[in-house]
């Protein structure tokens, strides 16, 4: 048994060499992992046959013979990571670098009951892997959502946009997708991502802010996200936003970040100003923000722009109290606020004027990595984590792995 988690240690060590510096020589791999050559030359055959690695062209060598670089293989094995928010649901396949292969939207079309969701995920998930997969081999199926989540438990404990409590979302699911099937909480799941492909190259902590319908947080300290008891850790949705009246949150009577910052609250406020049409207009955030910038000769909706600019602000407020509170390296933003990064600069100014900690904004807080591939990304990461953490496992590769 101790052999055997030797070789696991020592395959995912190469591997995660790979992915952090790659592409690498084997003796460059022998020099990060303090491994021997045997070794090495060993295991890297066994990931190359497995689809998880592959060789670029030789390098001239300046002596003896010319180094052989391997990487992450481009064409090697992807998860199918859905995510499931409140005006539709996301798939995407993603490779082991986190690269999004390809993705494709279901719209709710305002039905959001979960038998109904859970019935069009498996459709449309049967339809898309059947029509973009091709010769890959298909790692199973990540599934994420915002709220309070409980994966261990296959549980969605409470997610008060869609409107559901204790929905038994595995269950829905069971057998029905590519498998293993696994369920997480999808801004945890996109704070890993950053950990593997992201800010985590740079910094073993941050915190991981998401401004979308659904709001939240991730706190990674030493390179490990905070669950809580019951998978309950990084709701803020409900943190007072100083300086704000006048629109009270309908859970806790107070100008909280859901009444002021989320990107439902956005949209609403641009229709009862006329800025935006129809309550079932689509796409409507990006709507809003298209209105705001400039086309042409013209300057852009004002009153577009005092929207996001005003929630930029109001989310800054927030961004500030977690900054001194945590003296996180960085924050991480994603969601709809990111798509209109222009306004980034206001959230930016304002935790400036009201951090207490000389902590800089400017510095510390960046935008997600993945943009458009987020939702999806955070979806596939456990399935992706699995791989790196233990490839000889996750792919079966035991017998061939035991002779390095």
């Amino acid at each position: 048994m101790r052999a055997e988690g030797m070789r696991r240690g020592n395959a995912s060590a190469v591997l995660r060499a790979v992915l952090a510096d790659g592409p690498l020589s084997r003796a460059d791999i022998v020099r990060r992992t303090g491994l021997s050559a045997p070794s090495v030359t060993k295991l890297t055959a066994v990931l190359m046959d497995a689809g998880l690695l592959s060789e670029q062209a030789p390098l001239e060598a300046t002596q003896g013979r010319p180094r052989v670089p391997v990487r992450i293989a481009p064409r090697g094995p992807v998860a199918l990571g859905v995510h499931i928010g409140l005006l539709r649901t996301t798939l995407g396949l993603v490779a082991l670098d986190g690269t999004v292969i390809s993705q494709y939207v279901l719209d709710h079309d305002g039905d959001l009951d979960p038998r109904r969701i859970a019935e069009q995920a498996v459709d449309g998930a049967r339809e898309f892997v059947a029509a973009r997969l091709g010769a890959r081999t298909l790692l199973g199926t990540g599934i994420s959502l915002g709220g309070w989540v409980d994966g261990e438990m296959g549980t969605v404990v409470e997610h008060s946009a869609l409107g559901w409590t204790d929905v038994r979302l595995l269950d829905l699911l069971d057998g029905r997708l590519p498998g293993p099937v696994v369920l997480d909480q999808n801004v945890r799941a996109a704070a890993r991502a950053e950990l593997w492909f992201g800010a985590g190259r740079e910094a073993d902590d941050f915190v991981y802010i998401f401004f979308g319908n659904i709001l939240g947080a991730a706190v990674v300290v030493d390179r490990s996200v905070h669950r809580g008891p019951g998978a309950a850790a990084g709701g803020i949705e409900h943190l007072p936003v100083s300086g704000v009246e006048g629109t009270p949150c309908a859970c806790c009577g107070a100008a909280c970040l859901s009444a002021v910052a989320s990107d439902a609250v956005l949209v609403e406020r641009a229709r009862e100003r006329g800025i935006l049409a129809a309550a079932d207009e689509h796409l409507p955030l990006e709507r809003l923000i298209a209105a705001a910038r400039p086309a042409g000769t013209g300057s852009g909706d004002l009153r577009a722009q005092d929207l996001l600019r005003t929630r930029a602000r109001h989310a800054g407020r927030a961004v500030a109290t977690v900054a001194d509170l945590l003296n996180p390296s960085r924050v991480v933003l994603a969601g709809g606020i990111v798509a209109a990064e222009e306004y980034l600069t206001d959230l930016r100014a304002e935790v400036t004027d009201r951090v207490h900690r000389g902590w800089s904004a400017d510095e510390r807080i960046v935008p997600s990595t993945f943009g458009s591939g987020t939702l999806v990304v955070a979806s596939a990461m456990p399935l992706l984590e699995g791989v790196y953490q233990d490839p000889i496992a996750a792919l079966g590769l035991d017998g061939k792995a035991e002779a390095s």
